[in-house]
């Protein structure tokens, strides 16, 4: 897709894009088996570079989990998304997790949804890898092929055609 594409959502608006700054991975390379292998869905893991994580998209929350590792949300444009802070982070109980949303809010892309202390995660033994996931992509149509390397928030990721 072009510039304008990009600028006036030609794509009908079924482009994931980052919800934090850092390097993409390939989902392939996560070091979990139930998002290696896509198990929760097709997308990308992120190494995070900064303890933030924003709306990809404007659209609705659907679940903030309570521990505030991981957020699901519904775009606009129909993407069910599964953003899930680091690798077995739910055994932090939420510390070191602060989530600003919660289940009902609409938000528009950029808004703040989680900010989390990467140094606290990796102090506690886990990866900060974020994994970003479409977890309803075989409503979608078929998947590009992802972005890969540095990113900043709201570069595209993948879409769906």
């Amino acid at each position: 897709m072009g510039l304008f594409g990009k600028l006036f959502g030609k794509d009908g608006g079924k482009t994931v894009c980052s919800p934090l700054k850092g390097t993409v991975i390939p989902l392939s390379q996560v070091e979990d088996p139930a998002f290696s292998q896509g198990i929760m869905g097709p997308g990308v893991g992120i190494e995070p570079a900064e303890g933030k994580l924003f709306a990809p998209a404007d659209g609705e929350i659907a679940a903030v989990f309570p521990t505030g590792h991981a957020v699901g949300m519904r775009t606009k444009s129909g993407i069910e998304l599964l953003i899930h802070i680091g690798i077995d982070t739910v055994q932090m109980n939420g510390d070191g997790f602060s989530a600003r949303v919660k289940q009902g809010d609409h938000v528009k892309a950029g808004d703040l949804l989680v900010e989390f202390d990467c140094q606290k995660i990796i102090g506690a033994g886990f990866k900060t890898t974020t994994m970003v996931l479409a977890s309803n992509a075989a409503e979608l149509g078929e998947m590009s092929e992802p972005a890969a390397g540095r990113v900043d928030v709201m570069d595209p990721l993948y879409s769906f055609r």
